[in-house]
């Protein structure tokens, strides 16, 4: 079906462009930003993703305050056939100038969580190598993403108070990926894989501001701890005219919290292009639980799951409840200090460190699904 984009001179295919590349019900295409005091006292996480195949559009709204309450607001609805609309129930994306500035707002609502937020990038994109993963001859992964950091304004409510959001203190990231990658409902029964079906997923991913520049950083491996995905680089603001720096990932030193697998500290070597050893030390200051968000959840809302021509729900987690804790399992965002050894006195960072060890991870001694770090 024609629509107002299929006005511009962006087709990618013969088709309209309501129409994706693929039949693959797993084909998204997601927005993701983050935003947080230097303090870590309030943080807010916010994506938006569509799935043509499966005709959904969604997106939620999550922050946590003073680490102790996570307020959640998601939505979903039909997709239809006009891409330009984004806006899912309360919450919504609008693109002001392409790679610099986005407008995200959650309107007011019953569930106590809402904002009206520009996020301006401070230096260019950076786009991660392309992410390709098989599972026998089935694509289980095929996808790109770009990640920016910035600073944001405007406002944000959550529990009742009203924070002025300032560029000054509010640092924040923004993403943006597509392709293919598992979203919600089930898949229909099919034979096993050859050598059958993976056995683990580990997943870090940490972007990072300094005042005079950020740093990029992700890393996947197989169960055995071989790395099938890195990358890392320097990156500096629009003003410096200064070219980014790619770095080498080459170990890194993470602590599980005991009895968990839930990330609690730790750090990252890199190397410089001449090879001198860069490391980054990471300082927890707040958690947020990506199940929220329905990265995995097990109450039930999933990414690209249908739910309906529109539904609204939110909730609130008292993260200082261990039942709760228990519900939102292993995959989260952690603002962070990160203090860095080898490039200088360039102060202290301030970002997010995201961490998933799922099955079996051999490094930390996870043979199956239930192991979790010694106490």
């Amino acid at each position: 079906m024609l629509t107002p984009l299929d006005d511009y001179l962006v087709h990618q295919t013969p088709e309209t462009v309501d129409r994706v590349c693929t039949s693959d019900r797993n084909f998204y295409d997601r927005y993701y930003f983050s935003a947080h005091t230097l303090e870590g006292d309030a943080y807010l996480m916010v994506a938006m993703g569509v799935y043509p195949n499966v005709g959904v559009i969604d997106a939620f709204a999550t922050a946590v305050i003073d680490g102790k309450t996570q307020y959640i607001v998601r939505a979903s609805r039909e997709l239809g056939s006009d891409r330009m609309n984004t806006k899912v129930g309360p919450i919504g994306v609008e693109i002001i100038e392409p790679l610099r500035k986005t407008h995200v707002y959650t309107e007011p609502n019953e569930h106590g969580l809402s904002f009206d937020m520009v996020f301006e990038s401070v230096t260019e994109p950076f786009q991660e190598p392309h992410f390709l993963r098989r599972v026998g001859n089935r694509t289980f992964m095929d996808y790109t993403r770009m990640t920016q950091n910035g600073r944001w304004s405007g406002t944000f409510t959550a529990a009742g108070r009203t924070y002025a959001v300032d560029p000054s203190n509010w640092w924040g990231i923004r993403d943006h990926s597509w392709g293919i990658r598992p979203v919600g409902g089930g898949e229909p029964p099919s034979a096993p894989p050859p050598g059958g079906a993976p056995a683990g997923f580990y997943w870090v991913w940490a972007p990072t501001q300094f005042n005079d520049r950020c740093l990029m950083y992700t890393v996947s491996e197989e169960p055995d701890g071989k790395r099938w995905h890195a990358a890392a680089e320097l990156l500096y603001p629009y003003a410096s005219g200064r070219a980014p720096e790619p770095l080498t990932v080459a170990e890194h030193d993470f602590k599980l919290k005991a009895g968990t697998r839930l990330w609690d500290r730790g750090s990252m070597k890199l190397l410089t292009q001449d090879g001198s050893p860069v490391r980054i030390t990471a300082t927890p200051k707040s958690t947020l639980y990506m199940a929220g968000g329905g990265y995995s959840y097990l109450g039930g809302w999933r990414h690209g799951q249908y739910h309906g021509p529109l539904v609204v729900e939110g909730e609130a987690w008292d993260l200082t409840d261990p039942a709760t804790i228990q519900k939102a399992g292993v995959h989260t965002q952690t603002v962070c200090d990160f203090a860095v050894e080898g490039l200088g006195d360039i102060g202290t960072g301030h970002g997010v460190f995201e961490f998933l060890a799922l099955g079996t991870y051999l490094p930390y001694g996870f043979k199956t699904f239930a192991d979790v770090a010694p106490a």
